[in-house]
C-alpha cells in the first residue's frame, strides 16, 4: 500500500506540474537558462498555490476514509461523520450532471464551467465555516478573530481568482487542455479548503485537538519527510489540550460558584 500511495502522490504532483507549465505557457527550464529569475520566482509561487492541491486532494481523500473507518481515532470519526452528508450530496450531484452530459446528443464543450463550478459550494462552505469559528467559545473565551479574518481574506482572494478563471473559460478564453487543468485545480483546491476549515471548526467546538494517524504515516513513510514537520506539531498540540482542559475546568468551577451565589 505504501508503494501505491507513493505512486499516486508523486504521479499527481508530476502530472500537475507538467500540465501547469503547458497551461500557463511557461517553461521553467527556459526561464532558468535565460536568467529570468523574477519570472521563475513568480512561476514557483503559482506552482505552490496550484500544483500542490493535486496530490493534497489525494491525501485528504485517503485521510477521510481513514477517519470514517475509525483509524484516526474518535475525534476524527466524529468529524468525518459531520461532513459526510455534504460529500455524498456533492458527489451524487456531480455524477448526475456528468451522466446528463454523457447521454445528451450535444458534443461536450470544455468551455463550460461545470467541472470547476463543482468546487464553488466547497469554497462557500469553507468561508461560512470560517465565520462560524468566530462564534466558538472555549472555556468561556471567544476564539481570536484576527487569524480567522486573515484566513477568510485568503479564501476570498482565491475565490475571486477562481471566479475570474471560470468567467474567462466560459467566454472561450482557454483551450481544452488549459480549461481542464484550471477547473480540476479549482475543485481540488476548494475541497482542501473545505476539509481544512471544517476540521478546525470541529476541533474548536470539541475543545480538543489531535493529529491524523494516517497523515503521520503518510508524510513519514510515504513522502519520506526528513524534517517531520507534521509530527513535530504533536507536542504543542498535547500541551494545548492540557491547557484547554485546565481552562475548561476553571471555567466550570467559576460557573458553579455563580450558581451558588444566586
Amino acid at each position: 500500500m505504501k508503494f501505491l500511495h507513493r505512486v499516486f502522490f508523486f504521479s499527481l504532483l508530476l502530472i500537475a506540474a507538467i500540465w501547469a507549465s503547458f497551461s500557463l505557457k511557461a517553461n521553467p527550464f527556459e526561464l532558468a537558462a535565460n536568467f529570468e529569475f523574477f519570472e521563475l520566482l513568480k512561476l514557483f509561487y503559482v506552482f505552490v498555490a496550484t500544483v500542490i492541491f493535486w496530490p493534497l486532494f489525494y491525501v485528504e481523500l485517503c485521510d477521510y476514509f481513514a477517519s470514517r473507518t475509525g483509524k484516526n481515532g474518535k475525534l476524527y470519526l466524529q468529524y468525518s461523520r459531520s461532513i459526510q452528508k455534504d460529500l455524498v450530496v456533492s458527489t451524487c450531484s456531480s455524477i448526475v450532471l456528468a451522466s446528463i452530459y454523457w447521454l445528451d446528443a450535444v458534443p461536450y464543450q470544455f468551455s463550460g464551467v461545470d467541472i470547476g463550478f463543482a468546487g464553488i459550494p466547497f469554497f462557500v462552505s469553507a468561508i461560512y465555516a470560517s465565520f462560524q469559528i468566530t462564534n466558538v467559545k472555549i472555556a468561556g473565551k471567544s476564539v481570536s478573530k484576527l487569524p480567522v479574518i486573515l484566513w477568510v481574506l485568503i479564501l476570498l482572494i482565491f475565490f475571486g481568482f477562481c471566479y475570474s478563471l471560470l468567467l474567462k473559460n466560459s467566454s472561450g478564453g482557454f483551450s481544452t487542455y488549459q480549461a481542464i487543468w484550471f477547473q480540476l485545480t479549482i475543485v481540488f483546491g476548494s475541497v482542501y479548503a473545505y476539509t481544512s476549515v471544517h476540521l478546525q471548526l470541529h476541533f474548536l467546538e470539541k475543545g480538543q485537538f489531535d493529529l491524523s494517524e494516517f497523515k503521520k504515516y503518510f508524510f513519514r513513510d510515504v513522502v519520506g519527510s526528513k524534517y517531520g514537520l507534521y509530527e513535530k506539531m504533536e507536542k504543542p498540540i498535547q500541551e494545548l489540550n492540557r491547557n484547554t482542559k485546565t481552562e475548561k475546568a476553571r471555567h466550570a468551577k467559576r460557573l458553579r460558584k455563580k450558581k451558588k451565589k444566586r
